[in-house]
């Protein structure tokens, strides 16, 4: 098909051929030899683990389809591009080989392959290597629509469920359409299977661009010029093969598809009626095709487009760490104490930069850029991409001994603000479709703030004094930490550790008023149904998750050292606690320090206590309960950062015998409460999170918000007084709804509620 007998064209090509790859490999090594330049990573991850979120993320694109619409288009071009893997190869291959038979006068039809029958079908080597292909992208399709489908239905109020089943309408017809080829017509099937999916692609392309050039969704920049070379590249792709498989078609007499046919017909009313003209065609196609896809090798990546490279391996270098723990620092031994300059990062932070899509998801979750702060999620990915590629000769000259001096904090990059805007709520990482971990850059940012710099927001300070002094950040003192228990009968660890279960009150609900009432409900649940448990009392500590996330790890280290010696110490294998901040730290951060216990939440504990009925509902106190509308918000550190988000809602609907409504975001998508990431101790300028939270929460007309997290708890109640709904809206936590409709219970909660049918939707 590719004899060329002319040897300047021979010569071109050979040339073009190895100018392209020597550029890619260059680029591609030039970045990653960058990259190695930071900080080594622990430990990794099991190659299990590393093999299942390669297959996952990357060939069965789960993130993506969290936007199930956008991720089915993405879908179409990323096996659109699977299926030309092949037809590409071969034919940079077959164009080389005749180049190179035609240039040594040796008659390639003397080494071609011979035929072989294959279940009753005359194929060739190719040709079943095509058929095995057709089937493994059948077979990923499959699974697409299954996660697609699963999607929609968690998801399906981000996008129109209308056009959602019409695109699924059109994936059901190219599986009808693949499944037919591979079965009926084998000796065509993995041509048939490119043009099916040069069509998707196309589709895809066309919705992709109506997005980014007509809509302007709102996580996108002004429109790039990048994206205008990428989707007019793999256009000219997908054209160029169905133009040149159209052309070969009108030679050989036959369609291999119905794609063919529609095509032919256009070059046939275009002007080619011969097969002089189809051959120029078929020709011409192949040149455009071939010296596109070297376009393609060279400029993506130098391109925002690379992480059509770099994402597959970020979804596979992952770290034996639990999502929801921050990387442990070694402060006795290391010479590196956070991150200000590029080497100082892990290097898998600099990975994740080069694998930044820049598609604005993170940055349109983000609490703090959507109540008008400065921080972007998106912007501190490509900042540091831009800090790496154009400080190249520091970064590659780095001295441990000196620090980095390719600085990112700092104008023109990554501002001091940008840095402390941060609530760690997750949404970020949550979001991002190809694996990145933008929180994990802004706290090394904050270490190295607070340990090297000590500059940090000044009340901060006093946030840090107080749990070096008193070991809480609200500075009360520590021997008061039992007094909310007094006349509960509730034992300390030092008065009788033979329990079963030891309860983590924590700070909040130790010397906060609005939260020790919660720590009241809490243990009235667990007496009620019969659960050995003790507190540690004035012996407890703050776990300092305020502490750590606000970078300073040193003292962090200094408070989860004690605790994780006295728990030792009474021999502690189970933990409950209501905060999903001592929760996440006992759990996932404190085996770094030898503390191994197995932890529970409230929520999951109640849960279970409910499900085994050792705790049961008093039908006329649920029932008193049901005139009642309520609505849950999602904790940060107990739903994304450990998948808890059903558990809470069904101890809702136990307690108050009615379903929950949910705001606009919620489950995973939920709007931070905006007191993490040490944000509960740090004046909020510009909007406050806690007011645009609470107003999505009373928009769904309850008069009831739970929640099973203390911070939330305070700032949802700040947040419904501030708009004055104190006397409409009560923020419960859900332990107190619990305590009040048990047998045995505390009875009806006092309060004034709006009756269903007043409730507008």
């Amino acid at each position: 098909m590719f004899q060329q007998s002319d040897l300047v064209k021979n010569v071109f090509h050979l040339t073009v051929f190895g100018v392209a790859h020597v550029a890619f490999i260059y680029a591609v090594y030039y970045r990653f030899k960058l990259m190695l330049k930071a900080q080594k990573v622990g430990n990794w991850a099991s190659m299990e683990a590393r093999t299942r979120s390669f297959f996952f993320n990357v060939l069965f694109q789960q993130k993506l389809f969290k936007q199930p619409l956008r991720g089915l288009m993405h879908a179409f071009i990323f096996y659109g591009f699977l299926s030309y893997l092949v037809h590409t190869s071969s034919q940079m291959v077959a164009g080389n080989a005749w180049a190179v038979f035609a240039m040594a006068g040796i008659n390639p039809y003397e080494f071609m392959i011979p035929d072989y029958t294959y279940l009753g079908l005359d194929l060739t080597e190719g040709q079943i290597l095509g058929v095995i292909a057709g089937l493994v992208l059948l077979i990923g399709l499959t699974f697409a629509l299954y996660l697609n489908l699963k999607a929609g239905k968690k998801f399906k109020a981000t996008q129109s469920a209308g056009a959602q089943w019409a695109f699924l309408a059109i994936l059901l017809a190219e599986f009808a359409a693949v499944f037919a080829v591979l079965i009926g017509s084998g000796t065509q099937a993995y041509e048939a299977v490119v043009q099916n999916f040069s069509i998707l692609v196309l589709i895809g392309l066309g919705f992709f661009a109506y997005r980014r050039w007509v809509r302007r969704s709102p996580e996108l920049d002004v429109p790039s010029p990048q994206s205008g070379v990428v989707i007019s590249l793999i256009g000219t792709l997908m054209l160029s093969t169905l133009a040149g498989s159209a052309a070969q078609a009108m030679l050989h007499g036959h369609n291999v598809s119905w794609v063919n046919g529609v095509v032919l017909k256009i070059l046939n009313f275009c002007g080619m009626t011969s097969n002089a003209d189809a051959l120029a065609v078929r020709d011409f196609t192949w040149w455009v095709h071939i010296m596109t896809v070297y376009t393609f090798m060279i400029y993506i990546p130098n391109s925002k487009h690379s992480h059509l490279i770099f994402a597959p391996v970020n979804f596979f270098m992952i770290e034996d760490r639990p999502r929801g723990a921050m990387k442990n620092m070694d402060l006795e031994n290391s010479t590196v104490y956070g991150a200000q300059g590029v080497n100082e990062f892990p290097w898998t932070n600099l990975l994740s930069s080069m694998s930044c899509i820049e598609c604005g998801r993170c940055t349109v979750q983000c609490p703090a850029n959507r109540t008008g702060k400065p921080l972007n999620p998106k912007k501190i990915m490509v900042d540091l991409k831009h800090a790496m590629l154009e400080m190249a000769d520091s970064v590659q000259n780095y001295n441990p001994e000196e620090g980095s001096m390719a600085r990112v904090i700092g104008d023109p990059y990554i501002t001091e603000e940008e840095v402390w805007s941060c609530t760690s709520c997750y949404a970020c990482v949550e979001a991002c479709p190809v694996g990145n971990n933008q929180l994990e850059a802004i706290l090394e940012m904050r270490r190295n703030l607070v340990l090297v710099e000590s500059n940090f927001p000044a009340e901060l300070q006093l946030a840090f004094g107080n749990m070096e002094k008193n070991s809480n950040p609200w500075g009360v003192g520590a021997h008061t930490r039992a007094d909310w228990a007094e006349g509960l009968g509730v034992k300390t660890m030092a008065e009788d550790k033979d329990v079963d279960i030891l309860y983590w009150v924590g700070c909040a609900a130790s010397f906060d008023e609005r939260n020790k009432t919660v720590a009241r409900s809490f243990v009235k649940i667990l007496q009620q149904a019969n659960v050995k448990f003790g507190i540690l009392g004035t012996e407890e500590n703050c776990t300092g998750d305020s502490a750590r996330r606000g970078g300073n790890e040193y003292l962090y280290q200094t408070l989860a050292t004690t605790n994780v010696e006295t728990l030792n110490s009474y021999g502690v294998k189970k933990i409950v606690t209501a905060c999903p901040h001592c929760f996440n730290t006992l759990k996932n951060e404190y085996p770094q320090f030898g503390g191994n216990y197995e932890v529970f939440h409230h929520a999951d504990f109640i849960d279970d206590l409910i499900r085994e009925k050792k705790i049961e509902m008093d039908p006329a106190a649920v029932d008193q309960m049901k005139d009642r509308r309520a609505t849950y918000h999602d904790s940060c550190y107990l739903g994304r950062y450990n998948d808890v988000y059903d558990q809470p809602r069904d101890v809702v609907r136990a307690a108050m015998g009615t379903d929950v409504a949910e705001a606009s975001d919620h489950h995973s998508k939920s709007l931070c409460c905006g007191a993490g990431g040490a944000q509960m101790w740090m004046e909020e300028h510009y909007e406050r999170v806690n007011m645009k939270r609470t107003g999505q929460l009373v928009d769904t007309g309850a008069d009831t918000i739970a929640v099973a997290c203390p911070f939330c708890n305070v700032m949802m109640t700040d947040g419904v007084k501030a708009q004055g709904l104190q006397e409409d809206v009560q923020v419960l936590d859900i332990a107190q709804l619990v305590a009040a409709s048990m047998k045995g219970g505390e009875g009806p909660i006092a309060g004034g509620f709006k009756k269903k049918e007043t409730v507008s939707h």
